[in-house]
């Protein structure tokens, strides 16, 4: 029965990727559905849907006639330079850029090797988990690491690169801290949400409570897949590994200088975050809303990208200071244009992303689907845990081939966070389950942009390491997430909990 069911894996996977291996470049899919929203606004011209909000009809409005070419043509510009996701990630990838390219996050990395046997495991998942402060980064850093890890301890490697590699990948939603993820779709989700209430913010906090509380959960499961099921049968030590070629840096520990320098960046990162909260917690503080005096909301969370970008080149650059990384001031600069040409290829997606999105929303198409979609759910009484789970399954299936977060959420988020508004759910809770269910499956798909890299990690310490051997595994543990997330899902939903800062379920 093995072989079996291991060929009906490896087809669905082959089947996987050839479908995903046809599809055009994100660029061209996103200008094609500009187009077609164009002439789409022509063909449904007139139709129209009641907002239950205003109570006011809403019209869909062509753009096929002299006016509607005349918007089209006067914000093509405007729109790519307003959309909120641009100017957020580059700010954020300018900063943590910096500080991964002089070695602070790669030196966080790497203070796993200090970690004893027996915590080894959940400190992996906490670390792949939160890896994704350094955003894509952490895909490359961290499974050669705990592949190294494990090969140090006469214990399959392989396995150690899956398991990094899943906590990474897997897990890239969650965390300990804001991170770049949480600002790129909190824009993208405040974008779709200003559709139907224009004077609706979605902060880049919009999640933190759940993220927080899923990298504890999912560290405690993982383990306990791990330790109890996943290592008996999947890790073995192979003689072909004794005649591995490692790469001394996978197996280096930090030196003395590296920990010194961590240290220093570690307490001046800490000292500015702990100047920031007092600002924020003291009575009357500066950055407590300057209206209504509270934390939430208030200046330190509406100012969350700044906070952060300045926490990166704080730590970055004392780090890099220390180690002789940065010498002269021009250095911080030139890391900081280095980290930013790795962005080259988000700034021209974001051309057609963000023109789609804003026509979408011009001509009212939108806004009429999403109460039509609406009507329709509450009409035959799907709401609630069957639609959650069912918008988390769509958010899975999709990424099976499109693996960018913010390019399907560009695409989902103008109706769904519009149909979700009108059944009564806050645009943070709908953004959730879009997180949950796009992060899953991240490490299962062969699509996922670093995945032939992990084949070539794997290949370090067996040369005929297949597809097969990464996809068989990752995909137990996409299913545990998925599984384990649906479940807080269901949980947080009953128990009614906020999931972020001033972030309920519902509307309130």
């Amino acid at each position: 029965m093995a072989p079996e069911r291991e060929g009906l894996l490896t087809r669905f996977v082959n089947w996987i990727e050839r479908v995903g291996n046809k599809l055009p470049h994100m660029f061209w899919i996103f200008l094609f559905l500009w187009i077609l929203v164009i002439l789409l606004s022509g063909v449904f011209e007139g139709a129209s849907a009641i907002d239950p909000a205003k109570g006011k009809e809403i019209k869909v409005i062509s753009l096929l006639d002299r006016k509607g070419l005349a918007w089209i043509l006067s914000n093509v510009v405007r729109n790519f330079a307003k959309f909120p996701p641009l100017g957020l990630v580059l700010v954020m990838m300018m900063a943590a850029g910096f500080a991964e390219k002089v070695g602070f996050i790669p030196a966080l990395m790497k203070t796993l090797t200090k970690v004893s046997d027996k915590y080894l495991i959940p400190a992996i998942f906490v670390f792949g988990i939160c890896g994704n402060l350094a955003s894509d980064a952490s895909l490359v850093i961290i499974p050669p690491l705990t592949a190294a890890l494990f090969y140090a301890r006469k214990q399959d490697p392989i396995f150690g690169l899956v398991l990094g590699y899943v906590a990474a990948a897997s897990g890239f939603t969650a965390n300990l801290f804001i991170a770049g993820t949480d600002v790129l779709l909190a824009g993208i989700t405040d974008t779709a949400a200003k559709i139907v209430n224009a004077k609706y913010n979605v902060c880049p906090t919009a999640n933190y409570y759940f993220m927080v509380a899923s990298t504890f959960v999912l560290t405690v499961v993982g383990t306990i897949f791990t330790v109890k099921y996943a290592m008996p049968r999947f890790a073995r030590w192979e003689e072909e590994y004794e005649h591995a070629q490692v790469p001394p840096e996978y197996l280096s520990e930090l030196s003395g200088m590296e920990i010194s320098a961590l240290r220093k960046a570690l307490f001046a990162g800490g000292l500015y975050i702990f100047f920031i909260l007092l600002l924020t917690f003291m009575p009357n503080g500066p950055l407590r809303d300057p209206v209504k005096n509270t934390i939430v909301p208030s200046t330190f969370l509406r100012g969350m990208v700044p906070i952060l970008f300045m926490f990166f080149v704080i730590g970055g650059y004392v780090f890099g200071k220390s180690v002789g990384k940065v010498k002269r001031a021009t250095d911080m600069i030139n890391y900081m244009v280095e980290s930013m040409k790795t962005m080259a290829s988000y700034i021209v997606i974001i051309l057609p992303i963000a023109n789609f999105i804003y026509t979408f929303t011009h001509t009212n198409m939108a806004s009429v689907l999403a109460i039509k979609l609406a009507n329709f759910l509450k009409s035959t009484g799907f709401t609630g845990i069957g639609l959650f789970i069912s918008i988390i399954l769509i958010s899975t299936f999709i990424n099976l081939f499109i693996t960018s977060g913010s390019t399907k959420w560009a695409f989902l988020a103008p109706v769904i966070v519009p149909m979700m508004y009108y059944l009564g759910y806050s645009p943070e809770w709908t953004q959730l389950l879009y997180r949950v269910g796009d992060s899953s499956t991240n490490s299962f798909t062969p699509l996922m942009t670093y995945f032939p890299i992990v084949i070539g990690y794997a290949s370090i310490y067996k040369k005929d390491v297949g597809i097969g051997t990464i996809i068989s595994r990752t995909f137990l543990y996409s299913l545990v997430f998925l599984v384990t997330w649906i479940v807080m899902i269901v949980v947080w939903y009953l128990l009614g909990l906020p999931v972020g800062p001033g972030a309920g379920i519902r509307l309130s």
